[in-house]
């Protein structure tokens, strides 16, 4: 607790919303930025089981949308239920998040991303839990991992949990994120007491979110699916594995995660901290390596070999560094231009 890294880190500050004004039980906040295609689909999920605006908040802020216009969507879908709030410039993902955050007005802050939507039995599911669990500081349940074309890719296993409450809840999500942001539910005054998303992370901010707000009390789950979130084959984890910045990032986080679970806690876990993270390495390097971008996967296997030294590892390492010097030199521009335009026509 006590180490530079962690005293360094300053979150921001979400106020309290102001006296005399409603609250309602929820607030949807929809953050957009150029995914109006999908917009309707997220809106009407929503929409179907609306209980009302005394009971629900519903309102899309759009972080300066280029590319299409979701105010539209709104018009059409919304007819006048449905908000809309748009950044006078584009702040980043992050940032929004916080936007929508610090918009929000109801009790429990439900942050479905423009291109996600959930099951028809979301709020009421959720509001039973939290019945059961009053205090929870993080609500979350399993998901459904979708492609662009609403194909079913693979479904999220529960976390390991006795009546609905997380075992080992911090342990887990230090060293690894598998929670996806359609399903996560926090109370308002969780973000108001711990802050809120960490803005210098771009990638895993959201994952620092829960493992804090989780840690900050008690984090419960739904033991069903009831959310789908949407995998996109050009999405930022493929963008910043070139440059092996998704495993600095992810690094960064698990060192900020660790420095602030109690130190019984941290001792059990420290030797291993790093072993998922280090997979994640390996996957990246092969495939990059599949693609041929040899300087991208010499990258990825240098954190590999970093990350979990070992015979395997350093041979993997060398066996990049001999494609690179190979292949690399000669080839790298070109296939590094192929897969910006694969990743942009794929977007």
């Amino acid at each position: 607790m006590n180490s530079k890294l962690f005293q360094n880190i300053e979150y921001p500050k979400i106020a309290p919303v102001p006296e005399g004004i409603h609250r309602p039980f929820w607030s949807v906040m929809i953050p957009t930025y150029n995914c109006a295609n999908y917009l309707a689909q997220t809106l009407k999920s929503v929409l179907a089981q609306d209980p009302g605006p005394e009971h629900m908040q519903i309102e899309v802020v759009d972080d300066y949308s280029t590319k299409d216009d979701p105010e539209a969507v709104v018009r059409e879908i919304g007819k006048g239920r449905v908000s809309f709030y748009r950044n006078p410039q584009n702040v980043g993902a992050i940032r929004n998040f916080n936007t929508c955050v610090q918009r929000s007005l109801g009790r429990f802050v439900h942050i479905l991303h423009g291109d996600d939507y959930i099951a028809p039995d979301f709020y009421v599911s959720y509001a039973q839990l939290l019945e059961s669990h009053p205090d929870a500081t993080l609500i979350i349940s399993p998901s459904i991992s979708i492609d662009e074309n609403n194909q079913h890719l693979s479904v999220a296993s529960p976390f390991p949990n006795i009546d609905g409450i997380i075992t080992d809840f911090p342990k887990i999500q230090a060293l690894r994120n598998e929670i996806h942001t359609p399903t996560v539910v926090i109370p308002r005054k969780v973000y108001e007491q711990i802050g809120g998303y960490y803005q210098p992370l771009s990638h895993t901010a959201d994952w620092e979110m829960f493992f804090r707000s989780g840690l900050h009390g008690k984090a419960v789950t739904l033991d069903r699916q009831v959310a789908y979130y949407r995998l996109h084959s050009g999405s930022d984890t493929n963008r910043l594995a070139l440059s092996g910045k998704n495993i600095w990032e992810a690094k960064h986080t698990v060192d900020i995660c660790m420095q602030q679970l109690p130190e019984k806690m941290r001792s059990e876990i420290s030797n291993n901290r790093y072993s998922h993270i280090a997979g994640l390495a390996h996957y990246f390097y092969s495939e990059l390596a599949k693609k041929k971008m040899w300087k991208s996967s010499l990258i990825l296997a240098g954190w590999n070999l970093k990350l979990s030294p070992n015979k395997s590892t350093f041979k993997s390492y060398l066996k990049a560094l001999a494609r690179y010097v190979l292949y690399g030199v000669l080839n790298f521009d070109t296939q590094l231009l192929k897969f910006r335009k694969d990743m942009s026509s794929a977007s």
